[in-house]
């Protein structure tokens, strides 16, 4: 007995079958080219569209969309305009094939392209086809055959990569940068007016705008200035980066002249392209964060703006830089040394009232200030003289190197007997000389135009020094420091003093007057005491004669022990 299941049939399930849709030939059409060179020079993007175009019609397709007409790498499937062709055929429930001029075009991801081809055909019902490659996926022979053409496409895109990685390797090898360069930089090609853009002459890698900006990040970092103002310093002349970014600039040694990447297996090669700092201010500059034992050198608290002095200030058992740190029960921040097992600590707004206190012996007093500005301008016009002496030798020197770049120009390009790797190796070397001779006498060069408006700032800075910085924020109580105490200070946990052996030369001699004077209060004398011959000059006091009963000891009379002279 046959049974009746008419009153069943709304329960019945069916499988869903691309063939099943076969006869509705709905299609989105997907063109693309690899590289930007193709796509401006090349007309097959309009050649493809018109193949597709006159197969759809010969086989009764009816085009709903256009996709693609662009340049994009099948190496991967996450294109911006491939996706979107997906996510358009997936959401449109009429669309039953994707066209494509050959397979390739569609993909070169071998497995990746086999696995969406798969389920576009399962859960969509759409169907890959090829106008020039027609292949009947509806059966399990033409799916086979169409993955063989996708794990074809993706070896021929392994064998390509194979080749390009050995001539990239090799030119990285020879000091040629042939990718992208990092930010600060630009491709340029000399002009002869022969073929395209690429065949115009010499390729070069040239520091542009942007470059000129970063150059003094890299000063300010070596200089021991935080990421944070640095960053903030670049948005004001508009290079907008972010901090993780600003770090991997600081960490790439392109731009001191060397090539590092990947290909090499940790080889380093000297490149040719211009560089943009000198070596010593990129290993400086790294030497600065590495002392500062952060990644990124910026402060992510608040409270930071209570240990002013941490790192810059170092311990004076160990020599290793003070860390910060808060006990919460207090509310009491305390400096503490980083060296495990040196239990050097102290209360932090103790220690910031011992520096307002030392900063005293560096504040120029006000009957001082008239004198000391006299004897800042003559000496500058020495030094200004100095520099014209200076200068004259820097050029001197600047013309014998543009004699060298000349002539080793000459033979290559006129006379033709110098090789290009001869050539290109000493004119690198050759410019990296004149950069820095041209850089040498931009920093010779005489600046008086406003010398006097510079030593006004100077002494307002001195005479209010240690209000200046317990009053300043973060930033500017660091800038301060650094100006006075250029390799920052040792504290003596013990006594409560401080000590350095650099001092800013400005200020070295202010304190070495205020102690002639008898201005120095504080007892601390980490200041050398003998004044410098600019300072003891008939200018700040007359010359007096000694006493018969003393003896001079630098700058100060004592008493002669037992009468004697």
């Amino acid at each position: 007995m046959k049974n009746n299941f008419d009153q069943f049939s709304k329960w019945a399930k069916q499988t869903k079958n691309p063939a099943s849709r076969i006869s509705e030939k709905k299609a989105v059409v997907y063109t693309r080219v690899s590289s930007k060179e193709q796509f401006d020079t090349n007309l097959s993007l309009d050649w493809q569209r018109k193949a597709i175009e006159e197969y759809a019609t010969r086989t009764g397709f009816e085009i709903v969309d256009y996709f693609g007409g662009v340049y994009e790498s099948a190496k991967t499937d996450g294109r911006k305009e491939f996706q979107r062709m997906l996510d358009s055929a997936r959401r449109n429930k009429n669309v039953t094939h994707i066209l494509v001029y050959l397979l390739d075009r569609f993909s070169r991801t071998g497995g990746g392209a086999i696995k969406l081809a798969k389920e576009l055909r399962e859960k969509y019902g759409i169907t890959i086809v090829a106008v020039t490659q027609p292949i009947d996926t509806s059966n399990p022979g033409g799916v086979f055959q169409q993955n063989i053409q996708f794990l074809f496409s993706e070896y021929d895109n392994q064998l390509r990569r194979q080749r390009a990685m050995a001539g990239i390797k090799e030119k990285l090898q020879r000091g040629i940068w042939c990718v992208k360069p990092p930010m600060g930089y630009d491709i340029v090609y000399s002009k002869n007016g022969l073929g395209d853009e690429r065949s115009k002459g010499e390729r070069k890698i040239i520091v542009n705008e942007t470059g000129r900006k970063l150059r003094k990040a890299f000063e300010w970092k070596a200089k021991g200035m935080k990421n944070e103002e640095i960053l903030s310093r670049l948005q004001s002349v508009g290079v907008k980066i972010y901090k993780q970014k600003l770090s991997m600039i600081f960490s790439n040694p392109f731009y001191c002249g060397i090539i590092s990447n990947k290909i090499l297996n940790g080889e380093l090669v000297e490149g040719i392209h211009e560089k943009l700092i000198p070596q010593e201010t990129f290993l400086k500059a790294n030497n600065v964060r590495a002392e500062a034992k952060g990644k990124y050198g910026i402060l992510h608290k608040k409270h930071q703006e209570d240990v002013p002095l941490k790192v810059f200030m170092k311990c004076e058992s160990c020599q290793e830089g003070y860390t910060g740190y808060i006990v919460k029960s207090k509310n009491l921040w305390y400096y503490k040394c980083r060296k495990k097992g040196c239990c050097n600590n102290k209360n932090a707004e103790l220690v910031n009232g011992d520096f307002v206190e030392y900063l005293t012996d560096y504040a120029i007093a006000p009957h001082l200030v008239q004198p000391f500005m006299e004897m800042l301008k003559t000496e500058l016009s020495k030094l200004d003289a100095g520099r014209a002496d200076e200068e004259k030798a820097l050029r001197a020197n600047l013309a014998e190197v543009q004699k060298k770049i000349d002539s080793i120009e000459e033979e290559f390009y006129i006379s033709k007997t110098m090789p290009a790797e001869t050539y290109r190796k000493f004119h690198s070397k050759f410019s990296d000389e004149k950069a820095q001779i041209l850089k040498n006498i931009e920093q010779a060069v005489t600046t008086c135009s406003n010398q006097d408006e510079l030593i006004q700032r100077a002494m307002q800075i001195s005479m209010k020094l240690p209000s200046l910085w317990a009053s300043g924020d973060i930033n500017q109580k660091e800038n301060l420091q650094k100006l006075v105490f250029p390799d920052g200070v040792t504290y003596d946990r013990k006594n409560g003093a401080f000590r350095t052996e650099k001092v800013n030369e400005v200020f070295r001699c202010i304190a070495a007057m205020n102690s002639v004077s008898g201005q120095n209060k504080t007892g601390q004398n980490g200041i050398e005491t003998n004044l410098s011959s600019l300072v003891g000059t008939t200018r700040f006091e007359l010359a007096t004669t000694r006493p018969p009963d003393v003896c001079a000891t630098g700058l100060r009379y004592v008493p002669i022990k037992g009468g004697q002279r």
